[in-house]
């Protein structure tokens, strides 16, 4: 039978979230290929899908024995078809046929995975597969493992892509979190049975993992074995499947099934057959079309055992157009079968939902921080990344001249009123970003990023810490530290705020209170959640600081006056106030996305986004603070190599959350009410501190060495 020529043109879409497009009607070779339809016949049908625009072929190593694949293999080399024009799938878990035991050649265990892969790919004569399924759960084997395996098969370029088949939500997310855990790639993609009669699991239980994760499908049986196309009413034809017993599956059905079962099936479906007239289509158009109005659905596999199938089928991609909303509830009235719908609105909560306390509070989780699994999965992407570690010399001569900058302008006003405009508006534009610069520098510093000995950083950090005015650098550094060690845990990560805060600054002027003052809550607030001992170096840092500043007014008549340390004072307060580049204290942490109301559950295990990076000009004076994500990502990449490091990642970083403007964040963060003190995410336990103290994590969730890579 030759093409006709009304068939509709070919709809690609993507797989999931993946930058992959398959056909949204494919074919696949279970019950047919290898099986009861001949080597000839299966070319056939191939060429016609082929022709038709169809460039996704699945089968799997459990088809016919293995024979699915064979004859698939040898239709591609048959007709010459380009390997970059077609997406070719396999599934691995029963090879029970190629063995003499079903020891190890049965299930998902790395031996089965790797030596199944390799003699799948032989079989159909190729270097590779785009896709390959697990296509059972193996609960005998542990899910690490199974990822591992899976993983390997991705980067010996012997699959492209790999996913599950008819596993349940549960397993697939428990998959993703070893994968995030491992920075391993995830199931991109699952293969269910979908059609009219069985719809609960894609439309129900999978609706989460949607959103989570961008789950693709591919499903399989949009006819449930035939019985959707209407062929059934009138009895069993004899050339339909049921018809051939002689399939394991097939006689398996049946008996399971029963007659008045079936019969009852047969008798419901028939009740479609004056929607699909009044639409001019057959029923099994019309039982396709269904199938593919679902966007979750990226392609549907067809069987198919004649051209005349393939053509019936592709008739499908024009059909499912014409299913309108009242159609598709004409036919959920027929069915009756339509499971709850699960309702997730992007949109703010309601007021209700405003109103529980749940929806008040901090983000709870029990996930672990995104920056060492980003990190884990960044060195195995990119080993050369960890060459942009180590001090830049660039740093200490930027320190030298903005302290040099901030006496010089000290001098300058030594004589100038405190309440003048001039002294106010060179505070706030010289001074704040000077100091805000040097506060910066102190933070680089504090990751050993200045000089390669330690010592040499804690001797320097006081010395940029000079035109602050008040000690300071040698207590941030164990704060901060412990800060990147225990990011979100409540009680050691003292850039969080506290309830206290939470409570009595919910408010447009408590915001606004906090936005202006948050130089003095940054230095309070680490002093009442925990205290680090005192040591020499704090000593040093304050016998430096006060001398420093005695001198300044007492010491140096005619070139400094105590308006001069008034002028550093007031620069370190704007620094830390309503200045463009004080942004970056909310802006790094602080949740401005919308969150789910599932997200807030902490038992669901669903990540918020906590950290936020930006890329505009205000990280040329900030030692590209802005930067943030890649700065917990690689603490030990200083300022300079971080653009390399978002360069050398960029497909890492592209889809993170990040914001344009530190003074719309400032601005939002007051007034928006979505967005304030307890948008922040927390967790209960893990972490550790650095640098001693009164507070020890309860649950150490890392190892040390994990600690210090």
């Amino acid at each position: 039978m030759s093409k006709p020529e009304n068939l509709p043109e070919m709809e690609y879409r993507f797989l999931g979230r993946s930058g992959l497009q398959v056909s949204a009607i494919s074919l696949g070779g279970w019950l047919t290929y290898g099986g009861h339809v001949d080597r000839e016949g299966t070319y056939a049908c191939m060429k016609a899908a082929y022709d038709c625009g169809v460039n996704f072929f699945d089968c799997a190593e459990g088809y016919a024995d293995g024979e699915s694949e064979k004859v698939m293999g040898e239709a591609i080399k048959k007709y010459g078809w380009k390997r970059n024009d077609v997406v070719i799938s396999t599934k691995l878990y029963w090879g029970d046929s190629f063995s003499d035991s079903k020891i190890n050649n049965r299930g998902l265990s790395r031996k089965h995975v790797i030596e199944g892969m390799n003699m799948s790919l032989e079989r159909m004569q190729l270097e590779y597969v785009d896709l390959i399924y697990a296509h059972r759960p193996d609960r005998h084997t542990p899910m690490e493992e199974t990822v591992r395996a899976f993983n390997h098969l991705i980067h010996t370029g012997k699959a492209l892509y790999w996913g599950t088949s008819e596993w349940n939500a549960d397993e697939i997310a428990q998959a993703w979190r070893y994968a995030d855990k491992l920075g391993l790639i995830g199931p991109v993609m699952e293969q269910p049975r979908y059609n009219m009669l069985e719809r609960i699991q894609v439309e129900g239980e999978y609706s989460h993992l949607y959103r989570e994760v961008g789950l693709g499908l591919t499903v399989f049986s949009p006819m449930r074995q035939g019985i959707l196309s209407g062929k059934y009413k009138n009895g069993i034809p004899d050339d339909s499947r049921f018809a051939q017993t002689q399939v394991e599956f097939i006689a398996g059905f049946w008996e399971r099934t029963g007659k008045e079962q079936f019969q009852a099936m047969a008798d419901l479906v028939s009740k479609l057959e004056p929607i699909a007239e009044r639409l001019g289509i057959k029923q099994s158009v019309l039982a396709l079309a269904w199938v593919l109005a679902n966007p979750n659905v990226s392609s549907a596999i067809t069987g198919a055992s004649s051209p005349a199938q393939v053509y019936e089928n592709i008739e499908a991609v024009r059909a499912y157009k014409k299913l309108t909303p009242e159609i598709l509830k004409e036919i959920d009235e027929i069915l009756n079968n339509k499971p709850p719908t699960v309702t997730m609105s992007y949109a703010p909560a309601a007021e209700a939902e405003l109103e529980d306390p749940k929806y008040r509070d901090f983000f709870w989780t029990y996930t672990e921080e995104p920056h060492r699994t980003r990190r884990l999965a960044i060195i195995k992407a990119h080993p050369e990344v960890t060459k942009l570690c180590g001090p830049e010399p660039l740093t200490k001569f930027v320190v030298a001249g903005v302290v040099a900058l901030q006496l010089l302008l000290a001098h300058l006003l030594r004589n100038t009123s405190f309440w003048s405009w001039k002294f106010w508006a060179v505070g706030y534009v010289f001074g704040a970003t000077s100091n805000q610069n040097l506060f910066l520098a102190i933070h680089e510093i504090s990751h050993n990023l200045a000089f390669r000995s330690p010592m040499a950083n804690r001797l320097f950090a006081i010395f940029a810490n000079l035109p602050i005015a008040v000690p300071y650098s040698a207590s941030f550094r164990p704060y901060h530290l412990t800060h990147h060690k225990s990011l979100g845990v409540d009680g050691l990560d003292t850039d969080l705020p506290t309830a206290f805060e939470a409570i009595f600054l919910d408010s447009i002027l408590g915001k606004a209170f906090f936005c202006t003052f948050q130089i003095f809550f940054y230095a309070i607030r680490p002093m009442t959640v925990y205290r680090v001992p005192f040591t020499w170096v704090h000593g040093l840092n304050v016998a430096v600081q006060l001398g420093f500043d005695y001198a300044l007014v007492c010491l140096l008549p005619g070139y400094f006056t105590f308006r001069s340390l008034l002028y550093l004072l007031l620069s370190s307060f704007l620094a830390g106030s309503l200045h463009p580049t004080a942004g970056h204290f909310i802006a790094e942490h602080y949740v401005y996305e919308k969150i789910l109301p599932d997200a807030r559950e902490p038992s669901n295990n669903i990540p918020v986004p906590e950290t936020f990076s930006y890329y505009g000009p205000l990280n040329l004076v900030t030692y590209n603070v802005g930067l943030h994500n890649e700065h917990h990502d690689f603490p030990a990449i200083p300022w300079t190599r971080l653009p390399l490091l978002h360069k050398m990642a960029a497909e890492f970083y592209a889809d993170l959350p990040q914001h344009r403007s530190w003074t719309y964040v400032l601005w939002r963060f007051i007034f928006d009410e979505e967005v304030g003190m307890r948008c922040r995410v927390k967790r209960k336990q893990g972490g550790r501190v650095v640098g001693g103290g009164s507070v020890v994590a309860k649950v150490a969730d890392w190892k040390e060495s994990e600690i210090e890579a």
